[in-house]
């Protein structure tokens, strides 16, 4: 599931992960994307967020889900740098398995997703 306000950055994010063989929901508007899930969305595994949106905020989204899908993994999109430890020891309260620096390609966040996964299977 890919969630962005922008809807130019989520048609591209959407088809590039589509076209790296990922099926994808995509919402602009984070309260149908909690919606969906609450609605019994068993195929998505991923949610990949922004930060900065109306209605709801990235954040509140990932917890809103991590709380209705505790195994969900996320991943955080930003126009800020942040890496993992930064990002543990500002947003504590946030659960994100990834974060992706804006601008980045579709094939990098398909890189970061599959690397997400790898580590798991290696746990």
């Amino acid at each position: 599931m890919v969630v962005d306000d922008d809807k130019d950055i989520l048609t591209v994010v959407a088809k590039g992960l589509e076209q790296a063989g990922f099926a994808v929901h995509a919402y602009s508007d984070p309260i149908m994307a909690v919606q969906h899930v609450e609605n019994g969305c068993n195929d998505c595994k991923v949610l990949v967020s922004d930060i900065r949106m109306p209605q709801m905020t990235g954040f509140q989204l990932i917890r809103r889900i991590k709380e209705l899908r505790p195994e969900m993994k996320v991943i955080i999109m930003t126009a800020f740098e942040l890496n993992m430890k930064e990002f543990g020891k500002v947003f504590s309260s946030t659960p994100a398995d990834g974060v992706i620096k804006k601008p980045f390609t579709p094939s990098k966040l398909a890189e970061t997703i599959k690397e997400i996964y790898n580590k798991e299977k290696a746990a």
